[in-house]
């Protein structure tokens, strides 16, 4: 038994799981809680106390797989932050998933989706826009239709509904533009029950098992620890932002403004314009 550590804090919701890097899909403990604006205080006890639940301790850890976003921008940061931490410290692979494919594994594991042909996930943007994300179902989970981005919730409503097919519609995003999918679609739209709009312990272990590409559960349990390690290093996983943070939207904003008044960023006018 490979114990494998899962966590998410990309939305107001803190899930966990622990599953077996030598058994795709088991999940060992898994808990998941709200906790708006207190995932940085909550985590670390979280984890302790599933991985307790578990008969494991930290020093015992064969890999950490965290949702990478996208999400609340401090969310993922305190995630990512607190997974590298983990890692690096047990000295063990680390690797990531979307947060909104483990929120469509959650859908389709719970049978909500019925006899929909497809799941969309809408995760909260602000700004009055949406991280939308499309998964066909399958017989075996959820295949992705797109990758990661921003849009406005009209226009994703209205990408949606070109194809004719019935849809499941899960995520937070719901809370504030649930209108606008059910005018689209009319009676070919299905709502998530609320509860199932964040992930949950157990579809971490099924988003982090059905992850693809370099840094992925898939890759380093073909492996033995050291050359997990090497494969999937803790300072090699990126968080998914999809756009700059408001904070860094607001510095390029008075960038342009301070280019375009021939101001130097940051600072005051040169001499012809009173600076010293």
């Amino acid at each position: 038994m490979r114990p494998l550590l899962a966590f998410d804090t990309s939305t107001d919701h803190l899930a966990i799981g622990v599953g077996d890097l030598d058994r795709p899909g088991v999940v060992l403990a898994a808990t998941d809680m709200a906790a708006p604006r207190a995932a940085n205080t909550r985590l670390l006890s979280a984890v302790e106390r599933v991985l307790s639940e578990a008969g494991f301790e930290s020093s015992s850890l064969a890999g950490v797989a965290c949702g990478r976003g996208p999400g609340s921008f401090t969310g993922v940061r305190i995630g990512v932050a607190t997974a590298k931490g983990l890692a690096q410290g047990a000295r063990v692979p680390l690797t990531g998933f979307s947060t909104l494919d483990a929120v469509a594994w959650r859908i389709w594991r719970s049978g909500e989706h019925r006899n929909c042909r497809f799941i969309g996930v809408l995760g909260d943007a602000m700004r009055g826009e949406v991280y939308p994300a499309l998964f066909e179902v399958t017989i075996d989970g959820v295949r992705r239709v797109a990758g990661d981005r921003v849009a406005a919730p009209a226009d994703t409503a209205k990408e949606w509904a070109a194809n004719g097919d019935t849809l499941m519609l899960t995520g937070g995003a719901l809370a504030r533009y649930r209108a606008i999918f059910e005018d689209v679609f009319g009676d070919r739209v299905q709502i998530a029950s609320e509860s199932a709009w964040v992930p949950d312990g157990r579809s971490l272990i099924d988003a982090a098992w059905a992850a693809e590409g370099s840094l992925t559960v898939q890759v380093i349990a073909a492996c033995d620890r050291a050359e997990a390690y090497r494969l999937a290093h803790p300072g090699a996983l990126l968080p998914i932002y999809t756009r700059l943070s408001d904070a860094e939207e607001a510095e390029r904003r008075s960038v342009v403004s301070a280019e375009s008044a021939g101001t130097p960023p940051g600072g005051v006018a040169g001499p012809e314009r009173g600076g010293r």
